[in-house]
């Protein structure tokens, strides 16, 4: 270990003179030397340093930044006088960009040669343009934007990186980001999700549903108008026993929601010798895609809870003395196969003809099952360890959807929720860092 007043070696002459050249950054080191000695006062507490130690590391970023982009600018002057004995300088012009140090400015003097009357080395040369923003920032601001409203994402910025940022500089970040995030999940859903590997997973749990989502029409934000709700539908799907499940989201056909439907499965394991185990409330457009798409490798199994919703409205007409005993009997003949008996307890009690299908629980919830008959193989899932409820495409709504595009107030112009949509999808399939890398 070096001595106190030992004298300085080689190296340390050389950090000196550096520091030296930088006033500015020797003042950022001296600061954090100061925080570290902490001889003066009482000793502080370890969070109070934390935070001071965060602004001043801030400073330093940023304080380097612009020392960096100043050599710059220095060295590519000179290159250019050496390569160019015509270039004379014009005037000098001050480049500003953000980076996650914040507003960074430098410098830039704008030079004349005998082939071109202006030209400006530095910001091409560094990858940076006037009043932009850097990559990483770009980064931050889309990471916030697609989890939050943007005023909110833009207090965000402030809490965790010390400068102010407009949530309309947010706004534009995120919805670029995302159209690329659409377009990435685009070129992969192009290509054919039918070449399966020999090897996959024995099971695939396949999901699907729908959720509304405010929207509206293009035009001017301060003008009235017009409100309506569309679908977009989610799909999901999920090897048995992993905890990684693979979604897709879209507001086009039913046909495009299966082709996004395929890849999802394929994703999560689907090979040669999988079966597919798909689930639905029984939605028409569901059971027909997964047939569609997954063909004899697939069995299409009704939520069991959306069906226990259809026995627990036909309860109170079917026994009114105890309608949640009635329910629960009910439930428990399905899950063992007995759904004639179902059937029957339901036609037993079935409203007549002429009453509305609005005040007839019995009648829907009839009509329902006999519909579906080749839907409610509960035992065999069972027996097989597979789920018999939605609760895997519930959750994606949740957490994939819901939980930026239903925010309370919020309406969207469709191709923005449909971009957002496609980002937080890449997101949850752990495709992040490849937008970024």
């Amino acid at each position: 270990m070096t001595k106190k007043n030992s004298p300085l070696n080689a190296q340390e002459l050389q950090l000196i003179e550096g520091l030296r050249e930088h006033p500015a950054l020797m003042e950022r080191f001296e600061s954090i030397l100061e925080i570290s000695a902490n001889a003066d006062g009482p000793i502080k507490r370890a969070d109070e340093v934390e935070g001071l130690l965060i602004e001043e590391m801030r400073r330093l970023g940023n304080t380097t930044m612009g020392s960096w982009a100043a050599s710059a600018e220095k060295r590519l002057g000179e290159q250019l006088e050496q390569k160019d004995g015509s270039a004379t300088e014009r005037k000098k012009k001050t480049l500003t960009w953000w980076c996650v140090f914040g507003l960074i400015r430098v410098a830039d003097r704008v030079w004349r040669t005998s082939q071109k009357k202006y030209l400006r080395l530095l910001p091409e040369t560094i990858g940076v343009t006037a009043r932009g923003r850097s990559r990483r920032l770009e980064r931050v601001l889309t990471d916030f934007g697609c989890e939050h409203s943007f005023i909110h994402a833009a207090a965000r910025v402030r809490e965790h990186y010390g400068f102010e940022i407009s949530a309309s500089a947010v706004r534009e970040a995120t919805f670029k980001h995302a159209q690329r995030a659409q377009d990435m999940l685009e070129q992969q859903y192009q290509e054919p999700f039918r070449i399966l590997p020999s090897d996959g997973a024995q099971y695939v749990v396949a999901q699907a549903d729908g959720s509304m989502i405010c929207t509206v029409a293009p035009g001017k934000r301060k003008d009235k108008r017009p409100r309506d709700w569309k679908e977009i539908r989610l799909t999901a799907a999920q090897a048995q026993g992993k905890a990684e499940t693979f979604y897709a989201a879209t507001f086009g056909e039913v046909d495009e929601v299966g082709r996004r439907w395929g890849h999802c499965a394929r994703s999560a394991g689907w090979g040669l010798k999988s079966q597919i185990h798909a689930l639905g409330d029984g939605a028409e457009w569901i059971r027909l895609q997964s047939r569609e798409v997954f063909g004899r490798q697939g069995t299409f199994l009704c939520d069991f809870f959306h069906v226990s919703e259809y026995l627990g409205e036909a309860a109170q007409s079917c026994r009114a003395q105890a309608p949640d005993q009635w329910r629960r009997t009910q439930q428990k003949r399905l899950k063992r196969g007995a759904l004639r008996k179902v059937i029957a307890a339901l036609a037993a009690h079935l409203e007549p003809a002429a009453t509305p299908d609005e005040e007839a629980p019995v009648r829907n919830g009839h009509r329902y099952l006999t519909n579906r008959t080749d839907c409610l193989d509960y035992p065999r899932a069972l027996k097989l360890g597979l789920p018999i409820g939605s609760g895997m495409i519930e959750s994606g709504h949740r957490h994939v959807l819901q939980a930026r595009l239903k925010k309370a107030g919020a309406a969207w112009l469709v191709e923005h929720a449909d971009q957002i949509a496609n980002l937080r999808v890449l997101r949850a399939n752990g495709q992040w860092l490849s937008l970024w890398n």
